[in-house]
């Protein structure tokens, strides 16, 4: 993994290597600059002499994979992982709960915001009335849109936030006149009615136009086997990697078409002769002729995602992910949002092998803490509610200034980072997500025994696998 260097002056200049970091800030000629991405600031003059290098982007929903690519070697590799879309979807619903009680709760009264014929809105500047300074002004109510153009929810707003800040973050401390590559979507949605649409990454073969479909129904089944519900690309017990085909529901040899309506994905353990005949699973769909379900919400956000990105970075060469899987086989690479962004990167070159760094680095976006006051249902084994308005340190999901991700040592072990609290003790876990304990029997670990290197805030950094789920 590739350590990011600014010179002197603030020009940016090559990536250096781990081991040189560590020297340059050790001898105090270097001091930290950013931490994420790793960034050092060099305190001596030096020459300001640069190469070319090659930046990928694997947007996604719910991953962003990114690559720093010179020549055939791979510098740097990165994957942050964002908050889980039902994670919000259930905290919001926790939130209406909390609301529509507090209605019928002997509270303070609060006047409603919206009738039906006038509309409170809050003016930031506020006016006067009565020689009072007042903020929330009634108004006639009007049907009208408020919503500026190009509006859309705030949970897809963050997605898109983050997407553009991360891809920056590492523009910034990037040598000038890095290119920049980016996967805009998993298929190409026009294609789907129009399969004579081509531009000049389409130019490489009628491989192509069968990638574009697979790609769509990969995403529609979630990558998994709608047998048996294998991921793809996951170990099965006997330490076999499980691989995907397109199967035609109807069969090939009965007439079936091409139409993603007709095409399901299945393992290869699934796939099988066996259940292509009178008895097997697969000819039971044949007959039934089962339909599959349309599930595309993913795909949606990365039609919001798309012009956004192409407005932000309008230098950029954008691609889809059928080319990027296409490549990415070229290049006998195994299935990963890192290596993604490597294919993205190592487009339209000539690159038939590439070397790696030493490991991905995983960045994890974390919930910090809770908002709510009080329990609405009271905990296991408690009989009255919490009614007070103080905030406990289950609620805040801090104990002894340990906070939830913290990076913290263990006296006589190793780092790790907080993953959950329990009476006067908290589990820890590795770069390597495996447990760091004090002793053999139990996996909490005493917090007097611990000491905070630092507070990671909404981003945890720094792993070589995810320690949790982001909740």
């Amino acid at each position: 993994m590739a350590v990011f260097v600014v010179g002197q002056t603030g020009k940016r200049l090559m990536p250096t290597t781990e081991r040189k970091a560590r020297v340059l800030l050790e001898s105090g000629k270097a001091e930290v600059f950013c931490r994420n991405p790793f960034t050092i600031q060099l305190s001596y003059k030096t020459g300001g002499a640069t190469q070319h290098l090659d930046m990928g982007v694997d947007t996604g929903s719910q991953h962003i994979g990114i690559a720093i690519v010179h020549g055939n070697k791979v510098l740097h590799e990165a994957e942050i992982s964002l908050r889980r879309s039902m994670e919000k979807r259930k905290l919001m619903e926790t939130r209406k709960e909390y609301r529509r009680g507090r209605r019928y709760r002997k509270v303070r009264y609060r006047h409603p915001k919206w009738r039906h014929h006038t509309v409170r809105r809050y003016l930031p500047d506020g006016y006067k009335k009565k020689g009072t300074l007042r903020h929330w002004k009634k108004m006639e109510a009007n049907f009208a849109s408020s919503r500026e153009a190009g509006w859309i929810p705030p949970s897809l707003q963050s997605k898109v936030d983050h997407h553009i800040r991360w891809i920056r973050r590492f523009l910034n401390v990037l040598p000038k006149g890095t290119s920049l590559k980016i996967e805009v979507a998993r298929f190409d949605m026009a294609r789907m009615e129009d399969p004579n649409i081509h531009g000049e990454q389409y130019q490489r073969g009628p491989m192509y136009d069968y990638e574009n479909l697979k790609a769509y129904v990969l995403a529609r089944d979630g990558y998994k086997c709608q047998c048996c519900k294998a991921k793809a690309g996951s170990r099965r017990k006997d330490g076999t990697i499980v691989k995907m085909h397109m199967h035609h529901v109807d069969f090939k040899s009965q007439g079936a078409s091409d139409n993603p309506a007709n095409i399901a994905s299945v393992c290869d353990a699934c796939h099988t002769a066996a259940n292509h005949k009178p008895g097997g699973k697969l000819y039971e769909w044949m007959v039934k002729h089962k339909k599959f379900k349309q599930g595309l919400r993913d795909a949606t956000f990365m039609n919001i995602l798309r012009p956004r990105i192409e407005g932000k970075f309008p230098k950029a060469t954008f691609t889809y992910g059928n080319v990027t899987s296409a490549r990415r086989k070229e290049l006998l690479l195994d299935k990963s949002h890192a290596n993604d962004a490597v294919a993205i990167a190592l487009l339209m070159t000539e690159v038939e092998k590439v070397s790696f760094s030493r490991h991905v680095e995983y960045v994890q976006q974390v919930r910090r803490k809770k908002r709510s006051m009080h329990e609405a249902t009271p905990r296991k084994g408690r009989k009255e509610k919490n009614r007070t308005a103080a905030r406990s340190p289950k609620n805040t999901k801090e104990s002894g200034g340990i906070c939830l991700f913290d990076k913290v040592q263990m006296e006589g072990a190793g780092i790790g980072w907080v993953t959950g609290f329990a009476s006067g003790a908290c589990y820890i876990k590795d770069k390597t997500g495996e447990y760091v304990t004090s002793s053999q029997k139990y996996k909490q670990v005493p917090i007097g025994k611990l000491h905070v290197l630092h507070h990671c805030g909404s981003w945890v950094n720094g792993l070589l696998v995810p320690i949790g789920n982001g909740s």
